[in-house]
């Protein structure tokens, strides 16, 4: 490992979108500017392996970086998330990273630990 990798972790891994039932309750109920949906939207599921390759624990902030842009959300950390791989449900800070029309194989992005603030949706394209 390089010292640059240990004093800047981070994961070149595949994004791919998946519908979440929170997020669309979230909308549906409280509408796509509230607290409620910006809480459980503004999020990326991670392996835990691959959280603990950055030193990230369920709720850290993470940056989400792309050719198109960059976002930072929520980690929610998952035991049987496939390694290298990480889902985002379809939302403003998802779409800030991702072409219009994502191949079904995914987008690959880098992620990396982030002191934050969770990216207002005032500042999502």
């Amino acid at each position: 490992m390089a010292l640059r990798d240990f004093l800047y972790p981070h994961l070149e891994v595949r994004l791919v979108l998946a519908r979440a039932l929170d997020v669309d309750e979230a909308q549906a109920s409280k509408g796509s500017l509230s607290k409620e949906y910006q809480e459980c939207a503004a999020r990326i599921t991670i392996s835990s392996r691959d959280a603990q390759r950055l030193n990230l624990e369920e709720g850290h902030l993470v940056d989400v970086n792309s050719d198109i842009g960059q976002v930072t959300v929520k980690a929610k950390l998952q035991e049987n998330q496939p390694e290298g791989m990480v889902v985002m449900p379809p939302s403003p800070w998802s779409f800030a990273v991702i072409e219009a029309m994502v191949p079904s194989q995914g987008t690959m992005v880098i992620i990396k630990p982030s002191k934050g603030p969770i990216t207002p949706i005032q500042n999502l394209p």
